[in-house]
């Protein structure tokens, strides 16, 4: 991530520049496709010199409002340069802005280097706490020696933990602080990189977390939601075929709506653009669905390896085979699946899960068995796929995984249903 605060200016371009590619450029594209359609009915009449008049104008109108917004754009790049605008990140809405621009473009911010990219590091009232000694101990002046570490979903950020907690009252991270002898430790990341880069880097970071710990660490946990639970497996995967020794201090993996299968949404979403691209009126259209990032694609299959989609076109199939990914043999793995409707049986619930996570997916069921074998699961009914970031009965359960595993830590995982 650049040194530079990103700013508000920084957010103002980028929008710029996305209004000429995606809004004008599909405008463009649209229109220039029904152009096409009628102009083939009167060729026979008029000839070409209608049609050819009509490309002149049009190619004139868009490339005006195409450069103007280039040039806005590049002037209020140069503001940015300049320290003009306020530090996006300098409340808490600003820093949600960014960690959902981060969601659906993450990927292409890291490779253009802008200031808007994030860096995964662990947080703290609204900022990184780089993982070494000092910083780490000042932080955690009462650090444990079991790190609780939590993972968001896409499109969210550390904070977005504290999800209705003026009506639930308290936050997973303060009820393990006040209930548990875990220390909770909250991770931000670049929701829209490769999962799997993710996983990469995480376990970079938990070595570096373990490594300068206040106190030395005997246990960890990690609680992921949504494709937070995903990074959590890829980093435990990755440690584990890189020999390294963190991920042997895991007893417990906690995913909250992990669509371990697949993601409904963004199967939608797929499917949508490859419907939209029938027709030469809506390709346009089709396009803007086409430009998600890495992030979201990979939600599709609930890749969390770089060999399932290294060298595969991802847009271009379902992805419903994938790599086995061994389970920690001393960790318990516990889903938790919510569905909108009041049971697993109400017509809400099968078609629709938690809206964006199929009840199936979130308990990790895919279409050959359990994706990790042995994993328990708990259901929540009448829920939707953000209540789990902060609900009560979820509260319970993680406390109540904890302490079980706190009374022996080094018990072998009895048999698990899945």
């Amino acid at each position: 991530m650049s040194a530079e605060p990103a700013r508000t200016t920084d957010v103002a371009a980028l929008a710029l520049d996305y209004g000429d590619r995606l809004i004008v450029g599909t405008a463009r594209e649209m229109h220039q496709a029904v152009a096409n359609r009628v102009f083939r009915a009167t060729r026979m009449v008029g000839g070409r010199v209608p049609e050819s008049l009509h490309d002149a104008v049009v190619t004139s109108v868009y490339g005006a409002i195409s450069g103007v917004l280039r040039v806005s754009s590049g002037s209020v790049r140069a503001m940015a340069t300049r320290g003009v605008g306020r530090p996006i990140e300098s409340g808490p809405r600003g820093r949600l802005v960014v960690a959902a621009i981060n969601g659906l473009i993450g990927d292409e911010l890291r490779m253009l280097d802008d200031p808007q990219a994030i860096t995964m590091a662990v947080r703290h009232e609204g900022a990184d706490v780089p993982a070494t000694g000092w910083p780490l101990a000042e932080v955690f002046r009462d650090a444990t020696s079991h790190p609780v570490i939590f993972l968001h979903g896409l499109c969210e950020n550390d904070e977005s933990w504290a999800n209705g907690a003026r009506t639930v009252g308290t936050t997973y991270a303060e009820r393990i602080a006040a209930e548990t002898d875990g220390t909770p430790v909250m991770v931000r990341y670049n929701t829209g990189l490769h999962i799997s880069e993710n996983g990469k880097h995480l376990d970079a970071l938990i070595q570096q977390v373990v490594e300068h710990w206040p106190v030395a660490v005997s246990r960890i946990t990690l609680v992921g939601h949504s494709m937070g639970g995903l990074v959590a497996r890829a980093a435990t995967n990755h440690a584990t075929a890189a020999g390294e020794t963190w991920q042997h201090l895991v007893r417990d993996v906690i995913c909250l709506g992990t669509p371990h299968a697949g993601a409904n949404l963004e199967k939608v979403a797929h499917l949508g653009s490859r419907l939209l691209r029938f027709w030469p009126e809506s390709t346009p259209f089709g396009t803007i669905l086409d430009s998600r990032s890495a992030g979201i694609v990979d939600l599709r299959h609930g890749y969390i390896t770089r060999d399932e989609w290294e060298g595969q076109d991802l847009t271009g199939q379902w992805g419903l085979d994938r790599i086995a990914a061994a389970p920690l043999p001393h960790a318990e793995y516990h889903f938790v699946a919510a569905t909108l409707g009041a049971s697993q049986k109400h017509p809400l619930s099968s078609v629709l899960g938690d809206l964006l996570v199929h009840f199936s997916s979130a308990t990790g069921v895919g279409r050959n068995g359990p994706i990790v074998d042995g994993a328990r699961f708990e259901y929540l009914p009448s829920a939707h796929h953000f209540a789990l970031l902060n609900h009560p009965q979820v509260g319970d359960w993680i406390v109540e995984w904890i302490n079980a595993r706190t009374r022996d830590p080094l018990a072998i995982p009895a048999p698990r249903r899945a």
